[in-house]
């Protein structure tokens, strides 16, 4: 086993593995609902067994743990909804080339219905202040967490995870309109809990920091 050999296995065996000198390594225990939860549509609550893999070397599965690592690490400056983006295309990933059973992958139409579309944008608006779980937003729109993923992309070109940053920057922004308004203020109001984070995201965003932004205004 090398940098970056991934070892998969299933809930319910006990396993050992020693190695020679120490080493770093990135433990990630997927509760059974996250991977139930991807491809709800074939079967809410279906049983999802993994086939056991040894050092296998899999860019996909070792880019979504390092982006987690980092991602926790920092304290999940991106919220919720970015961690359960990830776990929600790990699951999908896993089960497309892992499962004992792989899931009757249904290839997407063309977006969220209009009626879907419009619940989940009204009650993205209703709670930018807030976290926001994307199995709530599948929810709302009456479909797995992957399949919502996928269409919402589809409608609207961008994530979910992504979208929701720049409505919050949006917010940001009216709310760095008004003078009596803290930049800290402005970041907790459109949900950020983190200032740091929120600076450079409305920096990548709009080009400017919020200080810059509210100085040319």
């Amino acid at each position: 086993m090398g940098p970056g050999s991934i070892i998969v296995v299933s809930r319910g065996t006990e396993d050992s593995v020693s190695f020679a000198k120490p080493v770093k390594r990135i433990l990630l225990n997927l509760e059974p609902s996250v991977l139930q939860q991807a491809f709800a549509d074939n079967g809410t609550g279906r049983d999802v067994e993994l086939i056991p893999q040894w050092g296998v070397q899999d860019r996909q599965v070792e880019y979504i743990l390092r982006a987690l690592e980092a991602g926790l690490e920092a304290g999940l400056p991106g919220g919720r909804l970015f961690g359960e983006s990830l776990l929600c295309a790990l699951a999908v990933h896993l089960q497309r080339g892992y499962a004992v059973t792989p899931p009757s992958d249904v290839k997407p139409g063309n977006g969220l219905p209009r009626a879907r579309l419009s619940r989940v944008i009204e009650y993205v608006e209703a709670n930018l202040d807030r976290e926001i779980p994307l199995a709530t937003l599948a929810e709302t729109a009456g479909m797995s967490t992957h399949y919502f993923s996928e269409l919402f992309k589809q409608s609207v070109h961008v994530s979910p995870h992504q979208y929701v940053l720049r409505r919050r920057i949006e917010r940001a922004r009216r709310l760095l309109g008004d003078p009596r308004v803290t930049v800290l203020e402005a970041a907790v109001r459109s949900g950020f809990s983190d200032q740091s984070h929120f600076t450079k995201i409305f920096r990548r965003i709009v080009g400017v920091t919020p200080t810059g932004y509210r100085a040319a205004l």
